[in-house]
């Protein structure tokens, strides 16, 4: 087998991994909800499962996606993490546009610091450490 089948076994970024791993599952997991006394939670998966087509929502988990599989490569070829760190910038900004869309829709409230009186979810917090791992993992794997 030699050193030809060695350059197909993966050699992952571990930092690039696991950031888009937990920005992927940040974006799937609940964001926040409206208020106290609602049941359902803003998230990227309830959005999968309840709107008709999910619009930008399949690009964002696309995107994050693809990101995982070329960072899976990413120690053996720079232009595999060129190609994760792309994915998940793209992925970020649908995301956070998707979240912004969200709170922009929800209904005005008195206070001027409404949106941080909303119950939250494990989701943002997980997305953002993700993307910022992912972030940090994309510029070390692609310096080389």
């Amino acid at each position: 087998m030699g050193t030809s089948s060695t350059s197909y076994r993966p050699a992952p970024d571990a930092l690039l991994l696991t950031g888009t791993v937990a920005a992927l599952l940040g974006f799937l997991l609940p964001w926040f909800k409206a208020d106290e006394q609602r049941q359902w939670w803003y998230s990227g998966w309830s959005y999968l499962t309840v709107s008709s087509g999910a619009g930008w929502i399949w690009w964002v988990v696309a995107f994050l996606t693809v990101a995982i599989l070329a960072s899976l490569w990413a120690r053996r070829s720079v232009e595999l993490a060129l190609l994760a760190a792309g994915a998940t910038t793209a992925g970020l900004f649908l995301a956070a546009a998707v979240v912004a869309v969200t709170l922009g829709g929800l209904p005005e409230r008195s206070n001027i610091n409404w949106v941080g009186e909303l119950p939250f979810g494990i989701g943002l917090p997980l997305m953002a450490t993700g993307f910022g791992a992912a972030a940090a993992g994309a510029l070390a794997a692609t310096r080389r």
